[in-house]
């Protein structure tokens, strides 16, 4: 927290103090002292040197000890200086002249010099003020979330004020809800209240502070653009009577500051507000678009074959026949996506967690696409005395099966692929391994190749872009990871991590 003056002395010195009267009198008697030592005809010069003496005592003390020092400084010198002197004389008409010039310079020195003196320390107040207003500001800009601004606002408060703080936020149009980081409990603080002096701000601003003052405490809406807030509320150390303008000026200045903080607070939940339904409108377009897509072309395939599948040619039924088989394998991996995302997201998803073996894995993935690899070398090396480890065998199959189909996606015709399991140096983690020889991850896709419904601009129909997104899902569901880096000689590779779990013996199956 920003370092502050702890509590502004807020008065301003009207009465002089006992010491500005013993000055007074010290000054005037060596002045006196000096007179006395000088030759009689000095007087007059004397008279002068007590004038100056008041002028500089002005500057110094207050406007009551100037006071007394013109009316002493007047005595001192008819009694002491002026001859006869150990008597008070009666002056002439030039004497009368000469005291009353005397006295009118003194009186409007001593008026003069005590306004510059109230007009300084009104000025430095100010100065105090808008030092502490900075700081709190600073502070207010440092802090990191809004609790956080409030938590140092309220202490910085604390610190200026020397008294208890609270702020009680406005929650809903009828209810208060008083902020953890206050120092005032809920059962010091007047809620009712609070919400008069809250509706009341929405009236013409009252003459009457006293309004705004309730057992011991200030209390200041928190407003901006006429929208309401809250209240912060201030313990005071003295009755009311006693507390300055200036001391309630800043208190309100503190409530202007944390308003400032709580409503762009609010306007940046509702720029992410904003953004989220933008991004979910987006998502829902961009789904309804590419499921339309992918399922124009296998419907349409499924119809055509519908159409020509009464043909007495038998050669040709067997070939639509194969056309409706890779359509309903397409479809079906369409909605298997769409339901498994669906699954990831509503965290309905549940683990059957068994031991499993690479080999059989890579297998049962490979014949669950079927002839999606018909035309593509397919390479498999499991390392020797692969460990079993614990997996879902389900979630791990479709995780394998996506990362092949991926691979199809995104590579010429023909280009080969390979898989590969293994055992992580150190033994902590198995892995298993899909490359390609592809152009590689797409320059647009390497910040986040995993995101929903991102596709490379290259990319073969085939596809809504969920398949890497699920795959992430389903290993980080089991405790694994996924990576994915540059194949060396050209292409991509897939790395699924799991934990290696150890087991005390074989299971006979």
């Amino acid at each position: 927290m920003i370092k502050t003056n702890p509590c502004i002395d807020w008065k301003t010195r009207e009465v002089s103090r006992a010491r500005d009267y013993f000055e007074v009198l010290l000054v005037l008697s060596a002045v006196t002292a000096v007179g006395w030592l000088s030759p009689f005809g000095y007087h007059r010069i004397m008279g002068q040197a007590y004038l100056l003496a008041v002028i500089l005592l002005s500057l110094r003390v207050g406007r009551g000890a100037v006071l007394m020092g013109a009316v002493l400084s007047a005595l001192l010198w008819n009694f002491f200086i002026v001859p006869p002197r150990l008597m008070f004389t009666v002056p002439d008409f030039d004497g009368f002249l000469t005291l009353g010039t005397y006295f009118t310079v003194a009186l409007v020195a001593g008026q003069l010099t005590a306004r510059i003196r109230a007009e300084e320390r009104k000025q430095r107040l100010r100065e105090q003020r808008a030092t502490v207003l900075f700081q709190l500001s600073r502070a207010l800009s440092a802090a990191k979330g809004l609790d956080e601004a409030i938590d140092s606002a309220l202490r910085h408060a604390e610190e200026v004020f020397g008294s208890a703080t609270a702020l009680m936020l406005q929650a809903d149009n009828t209810q208060l809800i008083l902020h953890p980081a206050s120092s005032l409990k809920e059962g010091d603080c007047a809620p009712d209240f609070a919400w008069k002096v809250l509706k009341r701000a929405n009236d013409a601003v009252s003459a009457d502070l006293a309004e705004r003052y309730y057992d011991e405490a200030w209390y200041s809406p928190l407003r901006y653009a006429d929208v309401n807030l809250g209240i912060l509320v201030v313990r005071l150390r003295e009755p009311f009577a006693q507390v300055t303008t200036g001391q309630l000026e800043l208190i309100d200045g503190f409530a202007t500051q944390i308003a400032l903080v709580v409503q762009r607070d609010r306007l940046r939940q509702a720029s992410e507000r904003e953004k989220i339904l933008a991004e979910s409108e987006r998502l829902h377009r961009t789904l309804l678009d590419s499921v339309s897509h992918e399922l124009k072309t296998p419907l349409a395939v499924l119809r055509s074959a519908w159409e020509n599948l009464n043909t007495p040619d038998g050669e040709k039924r067997l070939r639509l026949s194969a056309e409706i088989g890779r359509a309903v394998n397409r479809l079906d991996h369409l909605v298997a996506n769409l339901l498994n995302q669906n699954r990831l997201e509503s965290g309905t998803l549940q683990l059957k967690l068994d031991w499993c073996e690479a080999a059989d894995l890579i297998g049962t993935a490979r014949r669950g696409i079927g002839d999606v690899l018909a035309d593509r070398p397919l390479s498999v090396r499991v390392e020797k005395d692969m460990p079993l480890f614990k997996a879902d065998a389900p979630l791990m199959d479709q995780a394998i099966s996506n990362l092949l189909i991926n691979a199809v996606l995104h590579t010429p015709a023909g280009s080969p692929l390979s898989v590969e399991a293994g055992v992580e140096a150190g033994g902590a983690r198995v892995f298993i391994t899909v490359a390609d020889r592809g152009p590689g991850l797409p320059p647009a896709l390497r910040d986040h190749p995993f995101q929903k419904f991102r596709r490379g601009e290259d990319a073969k129909a085939g596809g809504l872009g969920l398949g890497l997104s699920i795959v992430r899902g389903f290993v980080l569901a089991q405790g694994g990871d996924v990576e994915v880096t540059d194949n060396p000689g050209g292409g991509a590779r897939f790395t699924i991590y799991l934990p290696l779990a150890t087991h005390d013996e074989i299971p006979s199956e």
